[in-house]
């Protein structure tokens, strides 16, 4: 992606602070941010997390004076920053919902308890929305028959769908399932599942994980 012009540049920056500064509960928060963030953003990703954090937030009552403490500390600046960066480098509309759920549960806490939030939001980071699919999938306890794991297999059957590698399949199909493989590959390597080979289950860490990213 070729860098933008200066102008076009600071346009941007404009337009999402002003947009920002419209939002109800956190605009007058976080519009000065947007200026100290790493330049070259994609400001039109950011103003759709903005957007559903504040939603999110709105929803707290109770909590919007923790959310607004911790956001006047350097720690709850550092974990805003980092969920605009991820914001602006995330495609699907999904994502950048459960980003804000992480920011909303991590800021709206009487008591910040901001290594726990960083280190959900670094593990975030490294996940791809397939990884994140494969994970909830898990937190809803799969078993045979109907239930929500099924509902939820419904709903993403490309990613979460079994996969034939027998010896009549293509290699398409050979390299999908590969890939599915490296999903569940990766959430046993970050500690959020455990399997004892026949049967996946959720470790501590990614129930945490969980907790926060669902609303």
């Amino acid at each position: 992606m070729s860098q933008l012009e200066p102008n076009s540049q600071d346009r941007l920056v404009s337009i999402a602070k002003a947009v920002a500064g419209t939002l109800p509960y956190i605009g007058t928060l976080v519009s000065e941010l947007l200026d100290s963030v790493v330049p070259n953003l994609r400001f039109e990703r950011i103003v759709v997390f903005l957007q559903e954090l504040d939603l999110k937030v709105s929803q707290i009552d109770e909590k919007l004076e923790h959310f607004k403490l911790n956001l006047n500390s350097e720690e709850g600046i550092d974990l805003l920053e980092e969920g605009m960066l991820q914001a602006s480098r995330s495609i699907s509309h999904e994502r950048k919902e459960r980003l804000a759920s992480i920011l909303e549960k991590s800021l709206g806490k009487q008591d910040l308890k901001y290594e726990e939030s960083r280190k959900i939001l670094n593990i975030f980071r490294e996940l791809t929305d397939s990884e994140i699919i494969w994970l909830i999938y898990y937190s809803l306890e799969p078993r045979l028959g109907k239930g929500p794991h099924s509902d939820w297999v419904l709903q993403h059957p490309d990613v979460l769908y079994p996969i034939s590698r027998d010896n009549t399949a293509s290699d398409e199909q050979l390299e999908k399932a590969a890939l599915q493989d490296s999903y569940k590959d990766t959430l046993l390597r970050f500690g959020l599942v455990k399997s004892n080979g026949r049967t996946t289950h959720m470790t501590t860490l990614g129930e945490m994980v969980i907790g926060y990213i669902k609303d």
